[in-house]
């Protein structure tokens, strides 16, 4: 799967409440007809506090769209339709231009479906590179390895990878120095103390931030809300 994923930060005086009114109502308008969409969730951040032992990055944001494709090719043809469409509707609200991250998403370990219905956290990390690791090791790394090391953490109940294969600001493809951000985390967590369990677990301590201190720089961390956009395609 592709995802698109828009980074919002708010204008200076707009409110939660007038961000949260706008993204419900014209964006996902915009969004619901996107052609070739397979899933849209907007996601509100609900906690900015810097939840990882590593330093935190250069992204800012209130919020994210994350827009789902079955392919490259449909990504490029959904937005070339609606693109201008859902920037005209977010421009009354966010800072200008839009960053996006273009990234393939893998599904490490899938919310169990009867949790589907609760209100469960769930936790996002931005993530670029250490000093003198290039793309292809980060690849490797976190792809084939981190993600086996994850498994070692109790708590989580679900676990997606998103690693960054295109960067744009506004209509320009950017290189990774004016976006650096390698790759994006999702986890789930039934509760606050399925989140320490995680956190605290000989997984994580003893095997997972150690091997993620090999490779990853720094780590920016947010709790969101994620509500998911119905489609009408």
């Amino acid at each position: 799967m592709i995802s698109r994923i828009n980074l919002l930060k708010c204008k200076e005086g707009i409110t939660e409440e007038q961000f949260r009114a706008v993204m419900m109502g014209e964006v996902s308008n915009v969004i619901s007809a996107m052609p070739l969409l397979r899933k849209c969730e907007i996601n509100f951040v609900t906690d900015k506090q810097q939840r990882s032992h590593a330093a935190r990055g250069s992204i800012d944001i209130d919020g994210f769209i994350e827009l789902i494709f079955d392919s490259y090719g449909d990504m490029l043809e959904g937005y070339a339709h609606s693109g201008d469409v859902l920037t005209a509707a977010l421009e009354p609200i966010v800072d200008e231009p839009i960053p996006a991250l273009i990234t393939v998403r893998k599904f490490d370990k899938l919310v169990p479906a009867y949790l589907k219905d609760r209100d469960i956290i769930k936790r996002v990390s931005f993530c670029d590179r250490a000093e003198g690791v290039d793309a292809m090791t980060f690849h490797f790394e976190w792809w084939y390895i981190h993600s086996i090391l994850v498994e070692l953490m109790g708590g989580c109940c679900g676990y997606n990878q998103n690693l960054v294969i295109d960067r744009c600001v506004g209509d320009e493809e950017v290189h990774y120095d004016k976006l650096p951000v390698e790759g994006m985390v999702e986890f789930w967590f039934e509760d606050m103390d399925a989140f320490d369990e995680c956190y605290t677990s000989v997984g994580y301590k003893k095997r997972a931030s150690v091997h993620a201190a090999e490779f990853i720089g720094t780590v920016t961390t947010y709790f969101v809300e994620p509500v998911e956009v119905e489609l009408k395609n």
